[in-house]
């Protein structure tokens, strides 16, 4: 008769094979969510050019989006978002303002060009303009507050004609 704390080693095979056949699929899960392709959007201050932190942007990530999600930058600005190799991107601000070109506000950027080079916006808030590295899209943004000066005053209206 077995010992009443020791479980028969056809019990003991079983549980074995179990956890091996769970670790498995724990580790391909893993390694599928690896291989997708994850974009990293950096929220940069175009006046301190420190990350913004408390930033919540509103992503859109395919083609045909209708809809976008707002997602919340880290405590580096950064925003990892796992998007497929084709589609698209759109980004609008949400708690500060956006410093790109009006022209540019609504662009759709390219998902593998991202991925392949990097993409930094337009800046119209300061002189700041840093490189983006592959799989990485700069936005620059300002407190709503801020009224920016760059690269020149406004002109003063022209002269009516008479």
């Amino acid at each position: 008769m077995p010992h009443p704390f020791v479980a028969p080693a056809t019990d003991q095979f079983g549980n074995l094979l179990r956890a091996t056949t769970f670790l498995f699929v724990a580790l391909a899960s893993v390694g599928a969510l690896a291989q997708q392709p994850t974009i990293h959007i950096k929220v940069i201050n175009a006046v301190t050019n420190l990350p913004i932190a408390d930033e919540r942007l509103n992503v859109a990530i395919r083609a045909n989006q209708i809809g976008s999600v707002a997602m919340a930058t880290d405590k580096t600005g950064n925003i990892d978002v796992v998007t497929g190799k084709d589609g698209i991107v759109r980004i609008l601000a949400n708690m500060y303002a956006d410093c790109r070109p009006r022209a540019e506000l609504y662009t759709n950027y390219s998902v593998a060009t991202i991925l392949k080079t990097g993409i930094t916006t337009g800046n119209l808030c300061s002189g700041a303009s840093p490189a983006a590295k592959p799989g990485q899209l700069i936005l620059f943004e300002t407190p709503k507050t801020y009224i920016p000066s760059y690269p020149a005053p406004p002109l003063p209206p022209p002269p009516h004609s008479n």
